[in-house]
């Protein structure tokens, strides 16, 4: 509960006053705890800042399991609008919390703990992606999922990053589901071509020999 406490606080003062400008007496403060109690459990504020980013990213990773379980069978098109509306939704949701974690996200975050979290997400997708009830043989559930979810991240990103106004939640999703569904038209078209290519390699190969 303490933990829990103080990582709302650090959330809240966070987003009121930006990274810089909080202390570990603020965050005492407003989590309802005494200073020595803090470093007992935080040695410091870049590791709470860590905990917490991390907590949340484990937040948004469980919505996106929960949407990836919805009943089966799906068609691709089901899947991505599933996944894309619920991991969208929830950012948007909170968008100002989001905004601030991201930005201290990439000052604590180490390659590794970034890489860890990400494959996470990736690996949500193609399980999903595997689920469906049309995924030609020919695609790679697992660099499929990589590259839509690569798509997701960056548009969802830095629309809370970089856009003075961000957009509304239905317009975002709308954006978003078109990107990742012209990747994966792209992709499934690029999958039929490269087999016929295949197949004409391989009857040339049997007419030479």
């Amino acid at each position: 509960m303490t933990t829990g406490a103080i990582q709302d606080a650090f959330v809240l003062l966070l987003v009121e006053r930006g990274y810089e400008k909080v202390s570990m007496r603020d965050i005492a403060g407003v989590a309802g705890v005494g200073l020595g109690t803090l470093y007992l459990y935080f040695p410091g504020k870049d590791s709470i800042a860590a905990v917490t980013v991390r907590s949340w990213m484990r937040k948004q990773a469980a919505i996106l399991a929960q949407a990836a379980e919805a009943p089966a069978p799906r068609t691709i098109e089901q899947t991505i609008r599933a996944m894309v509306a619920a991991h969208v939704h929830d950012l948007l949701g909170h968008a100002d919390e989001w905004r601030a974690l991201l930005f201290v996200e990439r000052r604590i975050s180490s390659p590794e703990s970034y890489r860890e979290i990400y494959r996470e997400f990736v690996g949500l997708f193609r399980d999903a992606l595997a689920a469906s009830s049309d995924l030609p043989a020919a695609l790679d559930p697992r660099r499929t999922a990589f590259n839509a979810f690569a798509i997701i991240d960056a548009i969802v990103e830095q629309a809370l990053l970089v856009q003075d106004v961000c957009p509304g939640t239905e317009e975002l999703v709308r954006d978003v589901e078109c990107a990742v569904a012209g990747y994966i038209r792209a992709a499934q078209e690029g999958a039929v071509i490269s087999g016929r290519t295949a197949q004409n390699q391989q009857a040339r190969a049997v007419v030479s020999s």
